[in-house]
């Protein structure tokens, strides 16, 4: 069932097989599946506005605490406090919350609309009360996200979801122990943080090449067909990932590892013609060319199929 939840995170929506097989094992009637629904739906403010989740984060503070310290005592308390057939789901709602809070602060810094969930919401009175002071908060959550000296764009919208999802993947990682894919999200995670620094960061530089190098060791995802087009996507995103860090020849790899899985051959030619209707004269033109190879394609998948207004999936 984890990695179930794991694949259906990543793809962003459920195969009829899965959305049927779900509601016959009723698994939505959990809190993680309730907030893996949220998740899908693309609601993601609701994973983080969810009772479950505001009982996480609520709490007494000590004296002096700084946020990101608070946060990782409660996400550690809130796993260690459970029993043995608990843990299991106290760590899909801690998984689901991180892939919210990533889909959430790049919703609000680059592709919208705006994020109306604020700090005041989900974090307890006492905990903000030093705080309180004009754009005091703000500029201890950017204080947080510095690494390396490198500060951070003063303009960043919702610094707190960035730092919610690097407690729950760097700091608590090793807690959550059942997920193989969690070095995935931690990549994902690396390359939104090194966005909104002045300088490239080596302390990101090593937690990327350490969740690339964890990530591929996940045996189901790389091997066989069914999901051959995630693998695909993992490492071009394992290519951009090296670029950002000027590492061109694994770059180069993972894009020749990701050509490879998709059976493409890509050829630059070129030949004569007009690039416009304006242009007069014949002149050589560019010509990428590109072939899949002979052989089993591969699996096809669905595109998301969104419940209709009302209506929501299957629980």
């Amino acid at each position: 069932m984890v990695w179930d939840v794991e694949i259906a995170a990543l793809r962003g929506f459920l195969t009829d097989s899965e959305a049927t097989e779900w509601k016959q094992n009723n698994s939505s009637a959990a809190e993680s599946g309730s907030l893996l629904e949220s998740l899908l739906e693309g609601n993601f403010e609701g994973v983080l506005l969810s009772p479950v989740v505001l009982d996480v984060l609520g709490g007494e503070s000590g004296d002096g605490e700084t946020v990101e310290a608070y946060l990782q005592r409660r996400f550690l308390a809130y796993l260690s406090d459970a029993t043995e057939d608990d843990r299991a789901e106290r760590e899909k709602v801690l998984y689901v919350l991180a892939v919210a809070c990533l889909h959430l602060f790049a919703q609000s810094n680059w592709t919208g609309p705006p994020v109306t969930v604020h700090p005041q919401d989900v974090l307890p009175p006492a905990l903000l009360q030093p705080l309180s002071e004009p754009q005091a908060l703000t500029t201890a959550l950017l204080n947080s996200l510095v690494l390396d000296g490198e500060s951070v764009y003063s303009l960043v919208s919702n610094p707190l979801l960035l730092l919610l999802a690097r407690v729950l993947l760097v700091s608590c990682g090793a807690k959550l122990e059942s997920f193989q894919l969690l070095p995935w999200w931690t990549l994902r995670y690396v390359a939104l943080h090194q966005q909104i620094l002045e300088e490239r960061s080596p302390e990101l530089l090593t937690l990327a090449r350490s969740s690339m190098e964890k990530a591929l060791k996940t045996e189901a995802l790389f091997d066989g067909e069914a999901h051959r087009n995630l693998a695909v996507l993992f490492h071009l995103e394992c290519g951009y990932a090296c670029l950002t860090y000027y590492e061109y020849r694994p770059a180069k790899d993972h894009f020749l590892q990701a050509r490879t899985l998709s059976r493409l051959e890509i050829n630059v030619t070129g030949a004569l013609g007009k690039r416009t209707r304006y242009q007069e004269n014949f002149l050589a033109q560019l010509i990428l060319d590109v072939q899949r190879k002979e052989g089993r394609s591969p699996p096809r998948q669905a595109s998301p199929q969104r419940p209709p207004p009302g209506k929501t999936y299957p629980r």
